[in-house]
């Protein structure tokens, strides 16, 4: 690289240091991370309380939440069950029984506050009233003849419109309120609609698509006809660059981004602009454990640490 002066560390320099913080060493002395932003909002996040059980029985792994009305669904992967909360994090009730099995992965809420729960295991999607009485279903097909979906998580629009993440496909279904499926896009790689293990999904009041595109690194923002129209993000540790990417969930005109292995939680806007990170408060900023799926209500923010089988709730902003 013409005019760039490589800088070499010794091993034994390195020591101590965290597998993130060798990467960084090593990537800025070769020139190949960006800048970090020249000014970026610390936005405060305030500790409210966390869920870490439901009917007395803790909670396992779970993978996704949603906020249907004044209720909080949150999918509890191991025990094969949706437990609902009030937003005060009281337990209610549960449901899915026999209905939630294999591996149930994404969960989602939609107009006249249904609930649909995805089994990656099976592809089949369980459309439920917000009681949890099972109202229909529908079993995704796969994109190539002999294949086999595996669907991670789902976004409902204003219009009834099933948006599903097929991860291990590469692909967007989208499918209608009557079980149809409608169209879809995407396929293993690189370019504008392909993706490298999409994993979650959220929908903006436009009507963009937002998917997270994991080892692509990015968030890709599609029309609902499957037309890329902004990503942002790419491959970092420096703040608006994503190194995990897991979760995407859409609070008015700001996206909030989850990464699984650096624990942050990024803020941009609907144009792709990074605008800042969530902090304690005016300290440092927030690292939770293997943070994923999230949901809002208000100004408070639900998030699922599934590693440490737990929601964690904040408020956001002062």
């Amino acid at each position: 690289m013409p005019g760039h002066r490589v800088r070499h560390r010794s091993l034994a320099n390195l020591a101590g240091l965290s597998g993130l913080a060798v990467l960084a060493i090593l990537f800025f002395s070769l020139g190949l991370l960006p800048p970090v932003a020249a000014a970026f909002e610390k936005i405060p996040a305030e500790y409210l309380f966390e869920i870490t059980e439901a009917g007395g029985l803790p909670l396992k792994q779970p993978t996704d939440v949603a906020v249907a009305g004044n209720r909080l669904y949150v999918l509890d992967g191991l025990n094969h069950r949706v437990a609902v909360f009030d937003l005060g994090g009281g337990y209610l009730q549960q449901f899915g029984g026999g209905a939630v099995q294999g591996r149930a992965i994404g969960l989602c809420a939609g107009p006249g506050g249904r609930i649909y729960v995805a089994d990656a295991d099976t592809a089949k999607v369980t459309v439920y009233s917000g009681e949890g009485k099972v109202q229909s279903s529908f079993t995704v097909t796969p994109v190539k003849k002999g294949g086999k979906p595996e669907i991670t998580d789902c976004a409902v629009s204003e219009k009834g419109e099933i948006f599903l993440v097929d991860n291990d496909n590469h692909h967007i279904h989208v499918y209608g309120r009557n079980g149809s499926r409608l169209r879809g896009w995407g396929s293993f790689g690189e370019e504008d609609n392909q993706f490298r293990y999409p994993a979650t999904v959220a929908l903006d009041g436009h009507g963009t698509v937002y998917v997270v595109d994991v080892i692509n690194n990015k968030v890709k923002g599609f029309r609902p006809s499957g037309e890329l129209s902004l990503w942002f993000g790419g491959w970092g540790i420096t703040p608006g660059k994503l190194y995990r990417p897991k979760g995407v969930m859409i609070s008015g005109t700001r996206v909030f981004v989850s990464d699984s292995y650096t624990g942050a939680i990024q803020v941009f806007d609907t144009s792709g602009a990074f605008t800042g990170l969530l902090a304690l408060g005016d300290g440092p900023n927030l690292r939770l454990k293997t943070p994923t799926n999230m949901a809002f209500s208000g100004n408070r923010l639900f998030v699922v640490e599934q590693l440490k089988n737990r929601i964690s709730v904040w408020k956001v902003g002062k």
